[in-house]
């Protein structure tokens, strides 16, 4: 291997993990973000049963916490194993992957809109649809990871990668299935966020789909 060759490889390696280390870092906040939206509740009096009322009034607060949380968390595990079959980077799948940091960013808007008004259509309306972007843009760095054989590790062939892209189906179904039952319901869709990511992973792992 020629100095050039290996001086290239370097500053592969590096832009790799500058972008991973960014990336890491987006998710990092916004998942912390999410609990500032769990406000503490406000009692007119120092009452036990009051301050047990006002906390029993966050359970949506609560469910939307922990929803967006593992959804966050299942999109960060998607995005750190993604990353750990690349070698390099291109252009496309850093604005790709800024695209998706962009949706990461903004979870926690949704998620307090969510939380305060989930007994009306358009507040899970809006979160379902935010699920569906999101996981069209994981979708889409997962499909250039594919097609670009220069960014993927000598000993990582695209097949290897096809789980991923199969698995990156979840999302989307979750968010589509809530957005269609919160029209009926918006309970409906939040038992469709809430039971939907594990029903849905069991079937496709049944099937080989999803990785690991």
């Amino acid at each position: 291997m020629t100095s050039s060759a290996v001086v290239d490889h370097e500053h592969d390696r590096t832009q790799l993990e500058r972008m991973t280390f960014f990336s890491d870092a987006v998710f990092a906040i916004a998942m912390t973000l999410l609990v500032v939206e769990v406000k503490v509740p406000h009692i007119a009096r120092l009452d036990e049963t009051l301050l047990a009322q006002g906390l029993l009034d966050l359970i949506p607060n609560y469910i939307g916490f922990l929803v967006s949380f593992l959804v966050l968390g299942r999109f960060w595990v998607s995005h750190h194993m993604i990353m750990g079959q690349l070698r390099a980077t291109s252009q496309k799948l850093v604005w790709a992957n800024l695209y998706l940091l962009l949706a990461v960013a903004f979870m926690p808007f949704p998620t307090a809109v969510v939380g305060e008004y989930v007994q009306l259509r358009v507040a899970v309306g809006f979160y379902a649809v935010w699920l569906v972007l999101l996981g069209l843009l994981n979708r889409r760095i997962v499909r250039i990871a594919i097609r670009d054989e220069a960014l993927r590790r000598t000993d990582v062939a695209a097949d290897m990668l096809y789980p991923h892209l199969r698995a990156s189906w979840i999302p989307i179904l979750i968010g589509s299935l809530a957005f269609a039952g919160g029209m009926v319901s918006p309970w409906i869709a939040l038992g469709v966020l809430v039971i939907g990511s594990p029903i849905i992973s069991l079937l496709l792992r049944r099937r080989g789909a999803t990785p690991g």
